[in-house]
């Protein structure tokens, strides 16, 4: 595979990314993702250079062309409830790593996908409950800016972030 996008998911669950990756590890779903990120750690399973199916969008580019990212513990009180400090922690370190990513790739915000934009699926659940997809973005293109050495001043905190 080469890349052309990140597609990042909540995991639907309260496991960990290391319960994460020994379920991916030890389960006989079609379904494969490269990183789970959680509160404390990163833990990549499949090398970027490699497709996973995790998309919903069969031999598309979602599967074909993106690296998948799960964000841990979306479960945390439910599938609509307010976010746990673990998932809000989960969140941030996601938007870090997808910021190192992009600038890995040389990339821009534009190649940050949903799991929803490839399949309509309701994923990532927990931003669409809280209305936080656009916060997200926002500070996945923070970091990345700060990865660039641009300049950033510090976002004003939102109830729903």
């Amino acid at each position: 595979m080469k890349p052309q996008y990140n597609t990042m998911h909540n995991t639907g669950n309260t496991a960990s990314a290391r319960n994460e990756a020994s379920f991916h590890n030890y389960n006989n779903l079609q379904v494969s993702y490269h990183v789970a990120i959680d509160d404390k750690e990163a833990v990549q399973l499949i090398p970027f250079n490699r497709n996973t199916w995790h998309a919903g969008d069969g031999n598309g580019a979602g599967n074909r062309q993106s690296i998948g990212i799960e964000i841990c513990y979306s479960m945390d009180n439910g599938y609509s409830g307010a976010k746990s400090a673990r998932y809000k922690k989960a969140e941030d370190n996601a938007a870090l790593y997808i910021a190192h990513v992009l600038k890995q790739y040389g990339w821009g915000i534009d190649r940050l996908k949903r799991h929803y934009d490839w399949s309509r699926k309701d994923c990532p659940h927990k931003m669409h409950a809280t209305n936080s997809y656009q916060a997200f973005r926002r500070k996945v293109q923070r970091y990345l800016d700060q990865l660039n050495g641009k300049k950033v001043t510090k976002a004003k905190s939102k109830k729903s972030e």
